[in-house]
């Protein structure tokens, strides 16, 4: 079998489900129980997923046994279970009550959760603002990283209240520095890295130095920060460009590339495993002159890292598992020699709530559409709802785009025209076309929003320029009606029409050229000689939509170090 668990020796310390118990001094034998017993049923399943045993009621056997642990106070417990949260169903409130029952008694990860949570609320709420500031600056002296990394991003923008512009916090870059110097001093890669980005870019108070940048990006390496071992990595993988802005410092160097991820996984650095598994999936160089693409090869590196808890590597097998492998892609897909991992969506979807556990955006959006379409699960919009709000929060635009839907329509919430714009808008805002759409069609309507048909029209036409037939036909639809009502513009129409009708036929599908074929019959049966000439011309100068880019994905993505987000 490919996934074949990684045996390690038993410690006292257990790291599942996104909880790492090294981070929490003093946690109870009854609270590591619960942990080791649900991390043993998840290396079974990463061993051998779709089978038993279920993951999802292994996690929540694990959920219920922590409820029952907070209930008698245990703080980690009660910090679990909001860390949890989303995963178990509980809403934004409750999520922070918990964190907070356990920030007053002490337990410094729910101080800097906590906060975050408080700290969504902004200027709409300021004394939930004084309260976040508060928390961090208090987990941050009982030596909390993440709070750390906080406080110096206060620092950098400074934080202000009311009217008078009161200073909550001083902006500051010189403690900013301070801070993220003795994050990294610590061994904290993400504060190191945060360094190097500073003196990447340079800001008041510390000049441009490239040199200074690459140092601590090579030491964010070493310290186990899977962004900065990427980044770095990439760079070796492809030598520095010689740009004005920066020097080229970095020279190519494929062999030392992956000396320094095989050293890092070694070590145990599971994304280092991950990056491999990048590597050998798309090969380096042209026609894999530098590194061969051997796919075997790769998933064997994502299994590991995978197996590492690595939620980016649970997610790319999750993926591998909903669609299959191929050993080689050149070859014939229903070859029995040929598959490598066979499609399996209870797989796929035991993987996806491994890396959703582990706060993997792109997994609560996977886990959201499965509960919303039903795959492998019954519906549950309820459940849909709770996993892309999630989703949509963490910045997924296509989550945005779905969680809009369920506003629109009223599934798994109340039904709120307004909230679906607005979630249409952010995704919209984000270039995802399909919103786009959707956002205008609520404009044409007047639902959620003031009814223009400007307004429309400018959405439709953002999507139309990347090359979606939908969003010309529907500016066919709106200029032939007019977009100033009772003004039709026959030879406009015609001309996004015909620009629609060029896709359909380029892409083959006859669906969609009856479709296009029909909607510029049905125009020109109403249009002059002369206004068939003047939507040719019209046709001839409109923008030319953005065609999909076809040049190989890079071996590694040097500023996530991801998997490839996926939509459905």
């Amino acid at each position: 079998m490919l996934l074949t668990a990684i045996k390690l020796k038993l410690v006292a310390l257990v790291a599942v489900a996104g909880i790492d118990t090294a981070e929490m001094p003093g946690a109870s034998k009854e609270f590591v129980d619960i942990l080791t017993t649900l991390k043993a049923a998840q290396d079974k399943v990463k061993e051998n997923p779709g089978t038993s045993p279920d993951v999802n009621k292994a996690f929540n056997d694990a959920v219920a046994k922590v409820r029952e642990l907070a209930q008698k106070d245990d703080p980690d417990a009660t910090y679990a279970l909001a860390h949890w949260g989303v995963l178990s169903g509980a809403n934004i409130n409750e999520v922070a009550a918990l964190f907070r029952k356990a920030a007053d008694k002490g337990q410094i990860l729910a101080k800097s959760e906590l906060a975050q949570v408080l700290l969504q609320a902004g200027a709409q709420n300021p004394e939930a603002v004084k309260e976040a500031i508060k928390l961090i600056k208090e987990a941050e002296a009982a030596d909390n990283k993440v709070a750390r990394r906080m406080l110096a991003q206060l620092h950098l923008r400074g934080v202000t209240e009311g009217e008078k512009g009161v200073v909550v916090v001083e902006k500051s870059v010189a403690k900013a520095k301070e801070l993220l110097e003795k994050g990294e001093k610590a061994g904290d890669g993400e504060a190191t890295l945060g360094l190097a980005q500073l003196y990447s870019s340079g800001v008041e108070g510390i000049p441009q130095d490239h040199q200074k940048a690459l140092d601590y990006l090579i030491e964010a390496g070493k310290q186990g920060n899977a962004v900065a071992l990427s980044t770095y990595g990439a760079r070796l993988l492809n030598g520095d460009p010689d740009t004005k802005e920066s020097p080229k410092l970095v020279k190519k160097d494929v062999a030392a590339a992956l000396k320094m991820f095989n050293d890092a996984a070694d070590k145990g650095l599971a994304a280092a495993n991950r990056i491999l598994g990048q590597i050998y999936e798309n090969g380096v160089g042209p026609d894999g002159a530098d590194v061969k693409q051997d796919v075997t090869k790769a998933f064997e590196y994502y299994t590991k890292a995978a197996n590492g808890n690595d939620p980016q590597a649970l997610f790319r097998l999750g993926n591998a598992f909903e669609t299959g492998i191929v050993k080689d892609p050149k070859g014939k897909r229903d070859d029995k020699e040929n598959i490598l991992i066979q499609p399996n969506p209870k797989s796929a979807l035991d993987l996806y709530r491994l890396a959703a556990q582990n706060n993997l955006a792109e997994a609560f959006y996977n886990v959201g559409v499965y509960y919303e379409t039903g795959t492998v699960v019954d519906k549950d919009p309820a459940k849909a709802f709770t996993f892309l709000m999630k989703a949509s929060t963490a910045g997924i635009a296509q989550a945005m785009n779905r969680l809009a839907g369920l506003y629109a329509n009223g599934t798994g919430v109340t039904q709120d025209v307004v909230a679906a714009a607005a979630w249409y808008q952010r995704a919209a805002d984000m270039g995802f076309a399909p919103a786009q759409i959707a956002l205008g069609m609520l404009y044409e309507q007047g639902a959620g929003v003031r009814q223009s048909r400007t307004v429309a029209a400018g959405h439709y036409s953002d999507a139309a320029q990347q090359g979606v037939a939908l969003a010309m036909l529907r500016l066919a639809n709106l200029y032939a009606v007019g977009v100033v009502p009772g003004t039709p513009e026959l030879p406009r129409a015609w001309a996004y029409a015909k620009q629609a009708d060029e896709l359909a036929q380029a892409s083959g599908n006859k669906a969609d050229i009856d479709v296009t074929a029909n909607v510029i019959s049905q125009l020109e049966a109403k249009m002059k000689p002369d206004e068939i000439a003047e939507a040719k011309k019209i046709f001839e100068k409109l923008p030319k939509p953005a065609t999909a880019n076809a040049a190989p994905s890079p071996a590694i993505e040097p500023a996530k170090g991801g998997a490839t987000k996926k939509s459905k």
